[in-house]
């Protein structure tokens, strides 16, 4: 699915493993299952930004859970989560008095508070604070802190006495503990030499083991810059070996994107391949040196990719994607210079160097002609020489060297079409909040963007995304609001035709499910949606009361699937029964005929009377006494599909869909009396005694009724 691609995450299993570091992993999990009697034994990952350093941990973790070793206790400690070094040295001796108190018990007694109530009161000092001890045994505590620890707490055991009696403690027990400290690249230089400090003096206790994951020349620096004289002895001695995370290979990075580009912007076709592949070498692949780098462009495209799909090169859309995230000074660059770069060719000026001067700006001499390179690729008119003949093959793969092509590529920019993070979080923490949710959702449907869509479609895709932030408490009112508001928010305009089809509805039923499946038991869910369903909209709460139903009634020789049930089946009477009274309701007050869903509707009435039909068919036979309801009847059964044939440019076939009509009566279709229906429709046409435009849409229906019979419409 799309969802495994848009991700950051640090991969949790060997089987996501696509760079290798498995077996790196179970290295590092041998050498840690195998120390017998540590003593504050700290092994370090190192690697750069974006290595996949956290990854390796998970693995190393799945390792260690896998090798079963019941004596050793595994405590993570995210660093990152607290700000200042007294907040992160407290919090690191909270989680290790957790961690030891938990096995250990009443044997250490409140020995780690007693550290903690130490460091707490020295204060801004906390460095001379913990620097108890270094190799091997307890030292004495530095900068005259005896007399500092005496005026504070008289009455209490001295620090190396309680740090002795914890070692004692420790050392008499047959546990084993491994602290991890993963992410102290978060953290401010100042933060993270505290992380390697508490770990160099108090954690250097017995059966402690710690494994630290940072990248090793931030940290060199960070030393170099607070303790100059120290240089890299600082480190060696806190840390008893380091393992360098190998880099992933070239081909591993070069085939963990193009599987996602295949998965989310399908294969170039056979004809574009050498041009992409061209292309991929030349302006995709220097950029590409980390997974995370690789990580950061597939989640671009997951966003970027839908609003162009189709409409650009493949190979264009991923160069420039790739320039917009790792080389912006020419992306920017190229966007403002369109009518140079789509000039149908090389003009004689353009054949020297000059050429590519306005593109250079803020880029590195050393990538200089890199940069042209991928120039000359993306654009025919900054190549030295002339081309003709060309323009035909270029507009068909909707190259970025067309100007009628040019703007698609750029309308990807993060504008009119994405909610910033301040709004997709204020949306998360106002989720309980009836009010809010129904006037942001309205609003969304009242604000058009380019191409007549509304914001409906990016809000509801980026509500769906971030489902599981929302407070499971703040659940229920959020889809009541969902529920009550659904009608006003769909609109004809927000669908998507073709590959991916998808509607207002369709992306409701997404948000529902990843707003409760993971987080509620069937029996949860089923109240959730009784409650939602309370205030429902009418074309909503036919849909969804039509997918719990469908759940429990699955097509021919399916079984029913509970774990991906709607509601619990005592729940299926109450629902269908809510829908039914607002279906009456909607049909006696005449709303019914005039929505948009009228034979969805009736289908629904018919599927939840379970009576065959009878009581939908007796209500038509009253309404259809009046003319304006067979013309309603005849739009509401038209239906539309759009094909790109096979016409008008020779092998080519045509460069545009076209629409097609569909009179939606089938053979089986019993609701009325079908021969009676068409011949009135055909009287009604002849006597034009009804609005031009209305009797145009019956006589559109009755041409798509006779090529269906004649077997013309497929």
């Amino acid at each position: 699915s799309m969802s495994k691609y848009f991700n950051d995450s640090p991969i949790e299993r060997p089987d996501d493993d696509q760079y290798g570091i498995s077996a790196f992993a179970r290295a590092v999990a041998t050498s840690l299952l195998n120390l017998a009697n540590p003593v504050g034994t700290t092994i370090a990952i190192n690697g750069p930004w974006g290595s996949g350093k956290s990854s390796a941990v998970n693995l190393i973790r799945n390792e260690l859970d896998a090798r079963k070793d019941e004596k050793l206790k595994v405590v993570d400690f995210r660093c990152w989560w607290y700000r200042g070094e007294e907040a992160i040295a407290l919090a690191f001796l909270q989680e290790l008095n957790g961690a030891l108190k938990s096995s250990l018990g009443d044997r250490i007694k409140d020995m780690v508070p007693e550290l903690g109530r130490h460091i707490l009161q020295a204060g801004p000092v906390i460095g001379s604070a913990v620097a108890l001890a270094t190799t091997g045994g307890i030292g004495a505590l530095v900068a005259g802190s005896a007399a500092f620890t005496k005026r504070f707490f008289p009455d209490k055991p001295p620090l190396e006495k309680t740090f002795a009696a914890l070692s004692e403690a420790l050392a008499n027990q047959s546990c084993r503990f491994l602290i991890i400290i993963d992410d102290i690249d978060r953290l401010s230089p100042d933060e993270a030499l505290a992380i390697f400090r508490l770990v160099k003096s108090v954690g250097r206790l017995p059966n402690v083991m710690y494994l630290l994951v940072f990248d090793r020349v931030l940290a060199d620096a960070a030393v170099q810059d607070r303790y100059p004289s120290e240089g890299p002895h600082f480190l060696e001695k806190i840390i008893q070996a380091s393992f360098e995370l190998p880099p992933p290979a070239r081909s591993d990075l070069n085939s963990a994107l193009l599987s996602a580009v295949e998965q989310i912007c399908g294969e170039p076709s056979e004809e574009y391949v050498v041009r992409f592949m061209n292309v991929f070498y030349d302006a995709v692949v220097p950029y590409l040196v980390t997974p995370r780098h690789v990580a950061r462009l597939i989640n671009a495209m997951t966003v970027t990719w839908p609003p162009v799909a189709n409409n650009v090169s493949l190979a264009d859309y991923l160069a420039l994607e790739t320039l917009r995230l790792y080389e912006p000074s020419l992306f920017n660059a190229i966007k403002h210079h369109r009518d140079v770069l789509t000039g149908a060719s090389a003009s004689q000026k353009s054949r020297d160097d000059d050429r590519f001067l306005p593109f250079l700006s803020g880029i590195p001499d050393v990538r200089q002609g890199a940069v042209k390179i991928i120039l000359q690729r993306l654009f025919p008119a900054m190549e030295s020489m002339t081309y003709s003949g060309f323009h035909e093959a270029w507009d068909a793969e909707r190259r970025v060297c067309l100007s009628k092509h040019f703007d698609t590529y750029f309308k990807l920019s993060l504008s009119d079409d994405t909610m910033s993070a301040a709004d997709i979080q204020e949306f998360i923490n106002n989720a309980g909040d009836q009010d809010f949710v129904r006037d942001r959702l309205r609003s969304a449907a009242g604000k058009i963007r380019k191409g007549k869509q509304s914001m409906v479609p990016v809000v509801l895709g980026e509500l769906t995304s971030h489902a599981g932030k929302i407070p499971r408490e703040q659940a229920k009112d959020f889809l009541c609001a969902v529920f009550e508001v659904a009608d006003d928010i769909t609109r004809t305009e927000d669908e998507e035709r073709g590959f991916g089809a998808t509607d207002t509805p369709m992306r409701l039923h997404w948000l529902i499910r990843r707003v409760a499946d993971e987080r509620f038991t069937l029996q949860e869910k089923s109240e959730l949606y009784l409650a939602a369903t309370e205030r429902a909209s009418l074309g909503w709460l036919t849909d969804f009361v039509s997918s719990a139903y469908t759940d429990y009634h699955p097509r021919e020789g399916r079984q029913v699937d509970l774990s991906t049930c709607l509601v619990a089946e005592d729940a299926i009477a109450p629902l269908t029964q809510r829908a039914l009274d607002e279906l009456r309701r909607a049909a006696t007050n005449g709303e019914l005929l005039v929505r948009g869903d009228l034979m969805f509707s009736l289908y629904r009435w018919r599927e939840f009377a379970e009576d065959d039909g009878a009581e939908v068919k007796a209500w038509l036979s009253e309404q259809m006494k009046r003319e304006e309801t067979l013309i309603v009847l005849a739009k509401a059964l038209t239906g539309e599909s759009w094909s790109a044939g096979m016409g008008g440019f020779g092998s080519l076939g045509d460069r545009v869909s076209r629409r097609q009509y569909r009179a939606q009566v089938g053979s089986n279709f019993d609701l009325f009396d079908t021969s009676w229906f068409r011949a009135e429709l055909e009287r009604m046409v002849k006597e034009k005694k009804h609005a031009a435009d209305d009797l145009a849409a019956v006589q559109v229906f009755l041409d798509a009724w006779n090529n269906r019979r004649a077997g013309r419409d497929d």
